[in-house]
């Protein structure tokens, strides 16, 4: 399983609002096309781009941009995030 969950802090939420991108915790060995591709399958979005980084807990965060307006908003919502 790539991504393990969504990753809410309240920097994420107004990242929701204001540049349509949402955080998420996936598997270390996870690339960046396998988690654009998991992402598009599991949520049915389109991802602009999506960035990498290790915590300084070792865990693996992906932080995705959304294509359409609004995107990351009604997913956050489907999601259980606002």
């Amino acid at each position: 399983m790539i991504i393990k969950s969504p990753y809410v802090t309240e920097k994420v939420t107004g990242m929701i609002d204001s540049s349509e991108t949402l955080e998420f915790l996936v598997d270390m060995k996870s690339t960046k096309p396998e988690i654009r591709k998991a992402l598009e399958e599991l949520y049915d979005v389109d991802i602009l781009t999506v960035r990498t980084m290790i915590t300084s807990r070792g865990e693996k965060k992906a932080i995705v941009k959304l294509a359409k307006e609004g995107s990351a908003n009604e997913l956050a919502t489907r999601l259980g995030l606002l």
